[in-house]
């Protein structure tokens, strides 16, 4: 599996309890990293890296291969969290919860609570992390 078909696999999920169970170990088989928010406050990082970062209302999480930077120190790696962009909008002009901006190659996806958009997530392959 590589990020482009495991983000088409988790692509418009509802948001809930664990909904990425299903396909976290073929994630981490793979070598692919699951980012997506939790609550207001969470970045969770789901398969080859399992871990996660406060960001409450947005904000940047430095990380490595073996994990997020808990104490904010800067790591070669960052992932800006973003919370309610007014910019960022689905296809019918939805304002996207959780958003993320990094210069890693990654792919999108969509989660929704609700119906309602709720995190553009993303997917990178561990080997592109420094």
């Amino acid at each position: 599996m590589n990020k482009k078909e495991l983000a088409r696999l988790i692509d418009g999920r509802e948001y809930g309890y664990e909904p990425f169970r299903a396909v976290q170990q073929a994630a981490k088989e793979a070598g692919l990293v699951i980012v997506s928010g939790a609550s207001d406050d969470v970045i969770e990082f789901i398969g080859a890296i399992c871990d996660e970062g406060g960001c409450f209302d947005g904000g940047k999480v430095f990380f490595d291969r073996n994990g997020v930077s808990q104490d904010g120190s800067e790591c070669a790696n960052c992932i800006e969290a973003i919370w309610r962009d007014k910019t960022a909008l689905d296809e019918n002009g939805n304002v996207i919860t959780w958003t993320y901006k990094t210069d890693i190659p990654h792919e999108t996806f969509m989660i929704y609570e609700d119906g309602k958009p709720y995190c553009r997530g993303i997917v990178f392959d561990l080997a592109d992390v420094r």
